[in-house]
């Protein structure tokens, strides 16, 4: 992905401005009551942990990011990754699960909040909340915005190789119509996802994507279950790796994981200029992931600083550069490279009209229709 300069000058600035901060545990580290200015106010370096367990999807952060908040202020941040909300939810219901912060997606915050495995945030301690779109908080799934602040948002799609598909794709019946795909039989991939692949399917069926009628979920299991003997895998993980080697040629992705694909990801692998994403005619899914702290986090100031360094305009802007989702920092924007906001007109970004063929999931409470059926799919 995109690795500008200009982001190197940029923090070199803010940390000769701000300098080191300590290696300490969360209350008792480093110099006692000592501060250090940022960009964002004034830390408190005696409260700061040596060490932050930060769980996070594959592939979603800059690695630079990480490095620079290290010289920062001193804490190492350890990153493990899950490849879904259920097994990232299963992980941390269990209860001592050593993280301190957790990227749910929407619907899964709303659980993770019910169920009491997340803190209330102390927005006292994130003055860089300032930057983010006002349009894009207090949803649904966490009004005011108590548990959980946006992180990226994004698209589900197609990701598709143009080589192979010269005239473009603009149907989900090129991913689930066993005549389309049986010429690609091992080639392409489903994201491995029990609201996401089906509501693939009940697009196609002309559905929303939170429909729960028995008969109409019945129709989308069969759907999955005659695409299945096609397929490569259920793929959540590194389908942007085997879209950009060509082992892909088509798959059902999200609109980062596709611009990974066409632009590489830093030092990790090259990219396809090849690869191309669409919304398909019948629509798709928009979501958009948080960053939560846990409850049992015995982190939470550490956490909250980190959160707050990551709302900084220049680190959300190249944040966003290096992943390829979409910023819900408004300030962070205007710092994106033109590249970048090219492939985002291209079509790696809703415009106007591809806005109003999208949905947000819903997750009925005490609805196990999903998990039902992703089960029979899975099992087949």
């Amino acid at each position: 992905m995109l690795r500008r300069s200009l982001w190197i000058v940029i923090l070199a600035l803010l940390l000769a401005a701000c300098g080191g901060g300590n290696t300490g545990g969360e209350q008792s580290a480093g110099t006692p009551g000592g501060t250090a200015a940022t960009a964002s106010g004034e830390v408190d370096t005696s409260k700061l942990s040596a060490e932050l367990y930060f769980y996070n999807w594959s592939d979603y952060i800059d690695p630079a990011l990480l490095e620079a908040f290290e010289t920062e202020y001193g804490v190492k941040v350890i990153v493990d990754t899950f490849d879904s909300n259920e097994d990232m939810i299963a992980k941390v219901r269990a209860g001592n699960s050593g993280y301190d912060l957790v990227v749910p997606s929407d619907y899964a915050v709303s659980i993770l909040a019910t169920e009491g495995l997340v803190a209330p945030l102390d927005k006292a301690l994130l003055p860089n909340l300032t930057h983010l779109d006002s349009g894009l908080l207090d949803q649904l799934f966490d009004k005011s915005n108590t548990y959980s602040l946006p992180y990226m948002y994004g698209i589900t799609g197609i990701a598709y190789n143009a080589k192979e598909f010269p005239n473009g794709i603009d149907s989900w019946s090129a991913l689930l119509d066993p005549a389309q795909v049986e010429p690609f039989t091992g080639r392409f991939s489903m994201l491995d996802d029990e609201r996401e692949t089906p509501a693939a399917a009940l697009k196609l069926l002309g559905s929303s994507l939170n429909e729960e009628d028995p008969a109409i979920l019945k129709q989308a299991e069969e759907l999955l279950i005659a695409q299945k003997p096609f397929l490569a895998a259920y793929n959540s993980s590194d389908v942007n790796r085997k879209l950009a080697s060509g082992e892909y040629v088509l798959a059902h992705a999200w609109s980062g994981m596709a611009m990974q694909a066409r632009n590489g990801l830093g030092d990790e692998f090259a990219g396809n200029p090849d690869i191309r994403f669409v919304i398909p005619k019948e629509g798709g899914m928009i979501w958009m992931d948080n960053i939560a702290i846990l409850k049992d986090s015995p982190n939470a100031y550490t956490a909250h600083v980190f959160m707050d360094f990551l709302m900084r305009p220049e680190n959300a802007a190249q944040n966003t550069e290096y992943i390829g989702y979409l910023t819900p920092n408004k300030d962070a924007v205007p710092l994106l490279s033109q590249e970048v906001k090219d492939l985002y007109a291209e079509g790696f970004a809703p415009d106007v009209t591809v806005r109003e063929r999208l949905e947000w999931a819903q997750r009925m409470q005490g609805s196990t229709a999903f998990t039902d059926l992703w089960t029979a799919v899975k099992g087949e």
